[in-house]
């Protein structure tokens, strides 16, 4: 847990996942804290995880792409060891270098498992994402089901926002413990 990790492996952890996915070293920071930005952090974070899987987002080891994960990985350190009450210059560089190596590096993994051993993309980029939320989420002493409901949170909040009347279903439960979760069968003569 964080608590297992000193402060700079937490911080460069953050900084390594803000190289993966340039918003989520900043949202697993904010929802941490709770703080007034979360839920706009949060989204961020879904969304650019969405694009990258219908393949709208370009390559991230282009030079002008890389910038803003170096960016988002100076920040993302720098903040999460003021959190832990160290001030250090050097701090936010080293963020910097760690997300822009990482956002070179992934690439050319996830082609590399891809084309070489024919690992589906898709499977590959989610992947990515669990091991981005799986790391980022310790660092910052949240669980997968903490992120979750952050997750849940924000898209309730957008929801209500954009659209406070519309009812959307729920999905079933999957643990199955309760019967009146599960779907209803489908009739047969359909």
């Amino acid at each position: 847990m964080a608590e297992s990790k000193t402060p700079l492996e937490r911080a460069l952890t953050l900084a390594a996942v803000s190289g993966l996915k340039v918003t989520m070293g900043p949202a697993l920071l904010e929802a941490s804290r709770r703080g007034p930005r979360t839920n706009g952090w949060v989204l961020g974070a879904l969304g650019e995880m969405a694009l990258d899987k219908l393949g709208f987002l370009p390559a991230r080891y282009r030079p002008m792409l890389m910038i803003p994960r170096a960016l988002a990985g100076a920040y993302a350190a720098r903040e999460s060891m003021r959190r832990d009450g160290v001030e250090d210059s050097s701090i936010p560089i080293m963020g910097a270098v760690v997300a822009a190596g990482v956002a070179c590096v992934a690439p050319i993994a996830r082609i590399t498992l891809n084309r070489g051993l024919g690992v589906n993309n898709a499977v590959l980029g989610l992947a990515e994402d669990y091991l981005a939320l799986k790391f980022g989420g310790e660092a910052v002493g949240l669980s997968m089901e903490q992120l979750g409901d952050a997750a849940k949170e924000a898209v309730g909040d957008l929801r209500d926002k954009v659209a406070p009347d519309l009812e959307l279903p729920s999905l079933p439960s999957l643990t199955g413990s309760h019967p009146d979760t599960r779907p209803a069968p489908i009739p047969s003569h359909i």
